[in-house]
């Protein structure tokens, strides 16, 4: 079911009633398969459907000359490209990190069951809104955060994400970025970011083995990295 980590996080931040979980149950879907690298969706094509991550990584991606930027990093419950419901001319890729499992839902169906629920509408808005609060943290990032920073900011960042959709054990999660991914992330070389790797593991903070990332001293990282989660608006503050 494609829809079990989208409903467990709506769940977690907004509430969602027994009526609109049975609708994002009943997803028609299909399900697909992606290796590293490989293109989910590309720019210039005209979507009919949406994406939501199953398991493991997606990361929005712009390639300016011969550059490929990394825009935003989406994991298991996520739907990358709900703003093609509006605007469904791709203007930049959709791409797997590692291998990823990702289910496709018509527009057709999701417009039908907005038209019906306005607390649906409420929550899949809610949730380009916090997307568009994450793209604002990473541009001020990119232009204020040192080396450091940046990348101890994107290991809290997933962290904390991963942590509400129950994929951060003993703090822990798994990780299959390259230090290239990282760099398309952070806008650094690789270089730069294999010693800030080093840097953090020699500090304690972090180990990074085998594809599996766990936070030594989570509260001394985000210290360094200047990380609040607040941006990330993991409840809803209509409920605080």
């Amino acid at each position: 079911m494609p829809s079990q980590k989208l409903i467990k996080r709506l769940q977690a931040v907004v509430g969602l009633s027994e009526q609109d979980r049975t609708k994002l149950v009943n997803l028609p879907y299909m399900v697909k398969e992606f290796t590293d690298g490989e293109y989910i969706v590309r720019e210039g094509d005209r979507a009919s459907r949406c994406v939501i991550v199953m398991s493991g990584f997606v990361f929005r991606q712009k390639v300016v000359r011969t550059r490929a930027q990394i825009l935003s990093i989406y994991l298991a419950g996520d739907m990358p490209d709900l703003l093609t419901l509006y605007l469904p001319l791709m203007d930049h890729n959709i791409c797997s990190a590692g291998q990823s499992t990702i289910g496709f839902v018509p527009h057709t169906y999701l417009n039908d069951i907005l038209t019906n629920s306005s607390s649906l509408v409420h929550a899949l808005w809610r949730e380009t809104l916090v997307d568009a609060a994450i793209y604002r943290e990473w541009v001020a990032s990119l232009g204020s955060r040192d080396a450091l920073s940046r990348v101890g900011h994107l290991v809290c960042e997933l962290a904390a994400r991963l942590e509400v959709v129950g994929l951060l054990e003993n703090a822990s999660f798994y990780l299959p970025f390259t230090q290239q991914n990282i760099a398309d992330a952070c806008g650094l070389s690789i270089v730069h970011v294999n010693r800030t790797m080093q840097e953090l593991r020699q500090r304690g903070l972090i180990e990074w083995e085998r594809r599996t990332l766990t936070l030594l001293r989570r509260k001394e990282l985000e210290e360094l990295a200047d990380f609040t989660p607040d941006y990330l608006h993991l409840r809803d503050e209509k409920l605080s």
